[in-house]
């Protein structure tokens, strides 16, 4: 397993969990200090960003790019996969292949599906929501399956986002799609509020899971609160998951001491 930082050149929320802010060298510049050997980019729109300058910098710096988080498309441009408006929905996919095709210039670059899928809420039914989505995905998963790149669709609690929630209903998903391309990114901060049997449903779900994000239960830097990274650490050993766990906290008390504190608190159980 590779420990990585989530990180944006962007503008973002002060309450958005990214650790690190601010220009290219010095997001780098910090992860690295603090031991991380990955980062995760979170990236509004990969056709419009420097990919070379980015790909020299990680490489400069010794990090992968370990995945690319995809919020802004939905909390800035208001994209979503699961849009009943063909041209939003088509803008939403035409977004994600973008960031697909970035991401397969690295070794295991998974592209985040949280809040980009949308809410069914934002939708005139369930029906129409879960149609929707799905045919947004199956366009999703051709493009990925080109390429060889892996989206993980986060499962996200109940009070941010009103569908999949929960790691089986991640499976359930990913079946209907058929595509190996799409997988469950898991957090451990959304599990705390809605998994029973954290063990239970990561082992049954062990083949499928492509992306980690770890925060403390109460979204702070892991350490903080009460969640037992150690075991955590050890169920991911024991259904040998090989790649990055990544820490998406809030940059509490700042983004220098929680990116610190978080990679000094996990690398005994996260880092291979």
């Amino acid at each position: 397993m590779i420990l990585s930082a989530t990180c944006t050149t962007n503008q973002v929320g002060p309450n958005a969990p990214i650790i690190y802010r601010g220009d290219l060298e010095t997001v780098l510049t910090s992860a690295k200090d603090a031991g991380y050997g990955g980062v995760e980019m979170h990236i509004r729109d990969s056709e419009t960003i420097d990919k070379g300058l980015l790909k020299d910098s990680l490489e400069r710096f010794g990090l992968e790019l370990t995945s690319i988080g995809t919020g802004e498309a939905y909390n800035k441009d208001h994209l979503f996969l699961s849009s009943e408006d063909k041209a939003v929905r088509k803008a939403a996919v035409e977004r994600i292949c973008g960031h697909i095709r970035h991401a397969k210039d690295y070794r295991h670059a998974v592209v985040i599906l949280g809040l980009v899928r949308g809410k069914t809420s934002n939708c005139s039914s369930r029906k129409a929501y879960d149609d929707c989505l799905l045919e947004s995905l199956k366009a999703c998963a051709e493009e990925a399956e080109k390429y060889g790149v892996y989206m993980g669709m986060e499962m996200i609690n109940r009070y941010e986002c009103d569908d999949l929630n929960r790691i089986e209903e991640g499976e359930a998903l990913i079946e209907k799609v058929g595509s190996r391309f799409l997988g469950i990114h898991i957090d451990t901060y959304h599990m705390n509020i809605e998994e029973g049997d954290i063990r239970a449903a990561i082992v049954r779900a062990k083949d499928e899971i492509v992306h980690v994000h770890v925060a403390d239960n109460d979204r702070w830097y892991p350490g903080h609160g009460h969640i037992d990274f150690e075991s955590f650490g050890k169920i991911l050993k024991e259904i040998s998951y090989p790649w990055a766990v990544a820490v998406e906290c809030r940059p509490y008390p700042d983004g220098l001491t929680a990116g610190k504190l978080a990679a000094d608190n996990l690398k005994k159980w996260f880092v291979d």
